[in-house]
């Protein structure tokens, strides 16, 4: 028989994902499908303002606690943050899937 696709649960085929706020550097988890549906299931409640559905969704996609840190962020900043974080982390791009390329000039 032969194997069409082996999946490592282990391996991560992007480096991790990061988000600075305020200097702050918070790590961005890998969202399972598990947890997008949670988020999914939040996304009505998310759209329409709801601050427990804004907490809850950044829980599961930021490590630590950060309440304090996002109690002091006006809405219009969190809900474009969740957006890109769960896009980001959902379908990551060529470049994070696959590190840098040799060759590629470094950012530093």
């Amino acid at each position: 028989m032969t194997l069409v696709l082996k999946v490592d649960t282990k391996a991560s085929l992007h480096e991790p994902l990061e988000v600075e706020i305020d200097g702050r550097i918070l790590k961005v988890k890998e969202v399972t499908l598990g947890g997008l549906e949670e988020i999914q299931s939040l996304t009505p409640d998310l759209l329409g303002g709801s601050a427990a559905a804004v907490k809850k969704i950044l829980s599961l996609l930021l490590e630590g606690e950060n309440d304090e840190l996002f109690a002091s962020l006006p809405l219009s900043r969190l809900k474009p943050l969740v957006e890109t974080l769960v896009a980001r982390s959902v379908n990551p791009t060529e470049e994070e899937k696959n590190g840098q390329r040799p060759g590629d000039e470094s950012s530093s």
